[in-house]
């Protein structure tokens, strides 16, 4: 149900909007720990394919940033503004923009993927296995897309409870075909990497068919869907483009580190390639839960913003900022005090569970800094106004590498030099972020 985020209690919408948001991400982490750890118990080899090949879809979610962020940003002011022509027509042009992109991008998934893959000098047999599931996984991408598109505006028009319902049902599908797939349970064939593939790509798929169900069902204010894919007014698709490519870039270059450094842990061999999948999947439950409420305050901020409230844009964002600093402290506290007991339902390789551990310990140091950098993110892209973002997210991400190398390598810390320098570089973005905030002149941007 759409809501009106201009009037009324700032704690109140914030968690209304938040919650379900959280809800729904809280789905694909556990989505990610059921298919990371079903993989894992496969070896240590099947789980450094899925995770390595898991970054390349990194690519694909940083790409529809480009499209999901424009869309959150345009249509939440169109609809702050009680403007629904203007909000109808945005996001049926957002629509067939993200047909366009989406056909390109799976196409050419699929065709690169080997050449993507080898660079990363995993060893044949990984490579093998990460360059199947990857391009089985590519076939989803524009109904993924075209669910993005959806999910969104929901979200710009304040209704983060439909888009839940959504992923609750994607994250269910490949959860019960991730189980009976990938070891062969009843009369499925044990398909292992493969399987894990195919039930990520039929989920995908399911997103975008149960997508059109809602928005045919009328649970849109506005019309969406396009009859003519061709007719694009480009003017909304520039401003789309405009506010998407920071933070679509941003997403980009933290997917090429974080393969550099997948490049960088393979000198320390499997255990520790394995570690960064195990590592990431569990700080997802921290990281999942700053982008549900990245979401909730970037539908504040386009509203107040297009209904010219540019105090109480900002009252929102420093509420959101102080209850994310409990939560994500709440979270680092759980790392750092019992990382084996959360590590070892991902893996039973001892080393894996060591170095992974240890990952989590020194990530738990940075995660209220992540909590920064998601609201002011956040309010940022809700105003429209997404170079800050951007100009923090790429140095502050890109820093990694050389700080990685000379940790790991040149110091000879190993993997827990690789670690430092990823939390070193989360409080770095953290705080410039908090303080852009509270210096610039994000609330001027027009849309």
């Amino acid at each position: 149900m759409a809501r009106d985020l201009t009037t009324g209690s700032i704690p109140r919408h914030i968690f209304t909007l938040a919650l379900p948001a959280v809800l729904s991400t809280f789905a694909i982490v556990v989505n990610n720990f059921v298919d990371t750890a079903l993989v894992g118990h496969l070896g240590k080899k099947e789980l450094a394919a899925v995770g390595s090949a898991g970054f390349l879809m990194w690519i694909v979610f940083s790409l529809m940033d480009l499209i999901s962020v424009g869309t959150v940003a345009l249509i939440s002011r169109s609809y702050g503004a009680k403007n629904l022509e203007e909000a109808s027509k945005r996001a049926m042009d957002i629509n067939r923009f993200a047909f366009f992109l989406s056909s390109i991008l799976a196409g050419a998934g699929i065709l690169l993927a080997d050449d993507i893959i080898s660079l990363l000098n995993l060893g044949a047999e990984v490579e093998r296995m990460a360059t199947i599931y990857i391009r089985i996984v590519f076939l989803s991408v524009p109904p993924l897309f075209f669910a993005e598109v959806v999910w969104s505006t929901f979200r710009a028009v304040g209704d983060t409870k439909t888009p839940m319902i959504l992923m609750a049902w994607t994250v269910a599908i490949n959860i019960f075909l991730d189980i009976f797939l990938i070891y062969g349970v009843w009369i499925f064939p044990r398909l292992e990497v493969v399987g894990a593939g195919i039930a990520t790509t039929v989920a995908h798929t399911f997103a975008g068919l149960i997508g059109l169900y809602f928005v045919k069902a009328g649970r849109i204010p506005f019309k969406i869907l396009p009859v003519n894919l061709f007719d694009i007014d480009f003017k909304v698709i520039r401003k789309t483009v405009k506010i998407g490519l920071p933070i679509s870039l941003a997403g980009l270059n933290f997917t090429f580190v974080y393969l550099v450094i997948t490049r960088i842990m393979s000198e320390f061999g499997t255990a520790a390639v394995a570690s960064i999948p195990v590592g990431n999947r569990v700080e997802s439950i921290s990281y999942m839960t700053c982008h549900g409420f990245f979401m909730a305050v970037s539908s504040m901020v386009g509203q107040n913003l297009g209904a010219r409230n540019p105090a109480r844009a900002a009252k929102s964002v420093w509420t959101t900022a102080g209850i994310m600093s409990a939560i994500t402290f709440f979270f680092g506290a759980i790392f750092v005090i019992f990382p084996e007991y959360i590590t070892v339902i991902f893996s039973e390789d001892p080393d894996v569970i060591r170095i992974s551990a240890d990952y989590l310990r020194i990530l738990g140091l940075s995660q209220i800094f992540m909590g920064f950098e998601f609201v002011f993110e956040g309010a940022f892209t809700g105003a429209g106004h997404t170079i800050p973002p951007t100009v923090v997210s790429v140095p502050g991400t890109l820093i990694r590498i050389p700080l990685a190398y000379y940790l790991a390598i040149s110091l000879g810390l190993g993997p827990i030099g690789v670690f430092w320098a990823i939390t070193i570089s989360t409080v770095i973005k953290g705080l410039w972020l908090a303080g852009w905030f509270r210096f610039g002149k994000w609330y001027k941007e027009e849309l």
